[in-house]
């Protein structure tokens, strides 16, 4: 069997030009640094949402304490009412609330009325019913849209006119109550807070020593 030859091809006729080799890496450097780009916005873009998540956890979960103080109550009925209501999104958990009258902390709302009655000199027999109620807060968790009361004495439960004028005077001196207390959120964040216009004041924790909780806790 005879074999027959192929032709050659032309010397060089198999290189492509110097400019087709530029322009392939040219293309190869566009894609790859399109891919970095786009590798990098997703990043970022991720990122940001993950701190979007964040932001909105965080503030589906802050805790925000407000001071209530009143004389008459949902029925329109006389009552002297002191309470704090949590107005946040999220629980708070009450370390310490202390409520200070004439600068003094009260270890119970209870005793409000014989204080109001040393200041003012009042002279109310020791055997005068003076029908109050109290109830504790720190130490509990407060959630979210709870009012806790600590102090209220209803006006029906006034008996007498010695009684009375104590009531009229702890009245008009529950404006010189002070109230401060501090309280964290469900991811330990917390904060002190006067129950003043100021914003509370973010702290790294919360110490219970050296505060006098009313009505304990």
């Amino acid at each position: 069997m005879i074999e027959i030859p192929k032709p050659s091809k032309p010397a060089g006729e198999d290189k492509a030009p110097r400019w087709f080799h530029v322009a392939v890496a040219l293309s190869m450097l566009l894609s790859a640094g399109a891919a970095l780009v786009s590798a990098l916005k997703t990043s970022a873009t991720m990122q940001a949402l993950v701190e979007q998540n964040a932001r909105l956890v965080k503030a589906g979960s802050t805790p925000i304490l407000q001071y209530y103080a009143a004389n008459i109550n949902a029925s329109d009925k006389s009552e002297l009412q002191l309470a704090v209501e949590n107005v946040g999104t999220g629980p708070a958990r009450v370390v310490w609330l202390e409520m200070r009258y004439d600068g003094k902390p009260l270890k119970s709302s209870h005793a409000l009325p014989a204080e109001v009655a040393r200041t003012q000199q009042l002279s109310v027999p020791k055997d005068a019913h003076v029908y109050t109620r109290s109830g504790s807060i720190a130490g509990d968790v407060l959630t979210a849209g709870r009012r806790q009361m600590l102090f209220s004495w209803r006006g029906e439960d006034v008996q007498d006119k010695q009684v009375e004028a104590l009531y009229k005077a702890v009245d008009r001196e529950r404006s010189k109550l002070s109230v401060a207390g501090c309280y964290c959120s469900v991811f330990d964040e917390c904060w002190e807070t006067n129950f003043g216009p100021d914003l509370p004041k973010p702290v790294q924790r919360c110490e219970r020593k050296g505060h006098v909780s009313v009505n304990g806790g």
